[in-house]
């Protein structure tokens, strides 16, 4: 039922973005990430936050969210994911189906991404926002959930040889699903993304994106 919060990656535009305004309280710490809720006044979805460190540089952080073909490894549940629209190298809207246990109908996010990397702070911010889109209609017996917000934020720490990394969200997978049952699936959202991420960007022999290092080197 992980299915509840399936979502990343891409934004139209950051002037769109919308900040999730809650005061966060941890609530536990699971596979090495602490983990934050928080009440967003006029919804009953509560938001989660995740804060960690990986033992990684920032430009491989970057690029294992950047990538989309291993998205499947550190996304749970993640049936199918496509591009829709590449509005440039680092904004993009994205199409992502997950699976939901029997009798539970799939879901699926229709969602932007923009990726920005700050050279002075040494750090970078992924902004994702629900979004619609003409090439995405909905699917007969899948339902369309929302996103409503989500960030990531990664900062370089120890002369690059570590990350900083936070992750929130507020997503609304709709339905007749409780509201308190959607609450506590989402809560796991946090330490599995993290989790995910970390698996991958400190693999021996992982490589940092082409886009990315490229990108890196003319900040």
């Amino acid at each position: 039922m992980k299915f509840v919060i399936i979502f990343l990656l891409l934004i139209a535009s950051s002037n769109s973005y919308t900040e999730i305004l809650t005061k966060w309280e941890k609530i536990k710490e699971r596979k090495g990430v602490e983990v934050f809720s928080g009440d967003v006044s006029g919804s009953n979805i509560v938001a989660f936050r995740g804060v960690s460190t990986i033992d990684a540089p920032l430009e491989k952080v970057i690029s294992v969210i950047y990538d989309v073909s291993r998205i499947k490894e550190w996304m749970s549940d993640l049936q199918s994911s496509k591009v829709i629209e590449q509005k440039s190298k680092f904004q993009k809207i994205e199409y992502n189906r997950t699976s939901a246990p029997w009798p539970l109908s799939d879901r699926d996010f229709i969602y932007s991404v923009d990726f920005k990397v700050d050279k002075e702070n040494k750090s970078a911010e992924i902004m994702i926002e629900n979004a619609t889109h003409q090439d995405a209609p909905e699917v007969p017996g899948v339902i369309r959930g929302e996103l409503l917000s989500s960030r990531y934020y990664l900062k370089s720490l120890e002369n690059n040889s570590k990350t900083h990394i936070e992750v929130e969200i507020l997503a609304d997978p709709k339905g007749s699903i409780p509201k308190w049952v959607v609450n506590i699936f989402q809560s796991g959202w946090p330490s599995n993304t993290i989790f995910g991420i970390k698996k991958i960007a400190t693999e021996a022999k992982y490589q940092v994106h082409p886009d990315i290092a490229e990108f890196i080197k003319t900040l």
